[in-house]
């Protein structure tokens, strides 16, 4: 294919590829540590070496790319039903807890925040559910098909779990003993998933 001008040659800038890559992270980590107080369209260029314009060419506002920047980082596999509840439970474990350890995790609950004080961003996530939270609720409807947990198991009692555990073990850590957290983190992992499931197959609704 020719041009107007008949060289041949493309118009225009070519692409950064890393573009948007490099975008998201640098959005992730300003809002993760600083809050929407510290995310600014210059601050993204700077960190993200990129020029402001081309982000307005991008996205209209920095409302817009701050959601789909979280909505690309903040994401966990939802093909996690193999079979095996326990392998399946602490496979998503840990995923949770990664995260909660990387800025995508300090993003992730200030958004938690964030979508209460400022639902013009983000109140629109409530109207539909989270890819990964109804993967882990088919999750449980299909352990209790199995058998592998007692009819009327609550999904969202067992998710809960799983989330609250993962996410306190992360952020309530002492810095000086997170060095160590990280090098237990697959006992603890362990630990965790066998004392949910014990707890769920064991609790009086399981039993009634």
């Amino acid at each position: 294919m020719t041009t107007a001008s008949g060289t041949g040659a493309p118009r225009g800038r070519p692409r950064d590829p890393e573009f948007e890559d490099r975008v998201y992270d640098a959005a992730v980590e300003i809002y993760g540590h600083g809050g929407l107080k510290a995310f600014t369209m210059g601050a993204i260029a700077s960190r993200a070496r990129v020029g402001k314009a081309s982000l307005y060419q991008r996205w209209p506002n920095k409302e817009a790319l701050l959601v789909e920047a979280l909505d690309a980082r903040i994401v966990l596999d939802t093909h996690i039903d193999t079979g095996d509840l326990r392998a399946d439970l602490r496979r998503l474990a840990h995923q949770m807890l990664q995260m909660f350890w990387s800025d995508t995790g300090l993003a992730f609950m200030r958004r938690i925040i964030d979508t209460s004080v400022h639902p013009e961003i983000f109140g629109f996530r409530h109207r539909e559910g989270s890819p990964t939270v109804l993967a882990a609720r088919q999750l449980v409807h299909s352990a209790v098909a199995r058998g592998e947990l007692p009819p009327g198991t609550s999904p969202t009692v067992l998710m809960d779990l799983v989330f609250g555990a993962t996410m306190m073990h992360a952020t309530v850590t002492p810095v000086g003993m997170r060095e160590k957290a990280h090098a237990r983190a697959d006992a603890y992992l362990d630990e965790l998933v066998d004392t949910i499931l014990t707890g769920v197959r064991g609790s009086p609704a399981a039993s009634a």
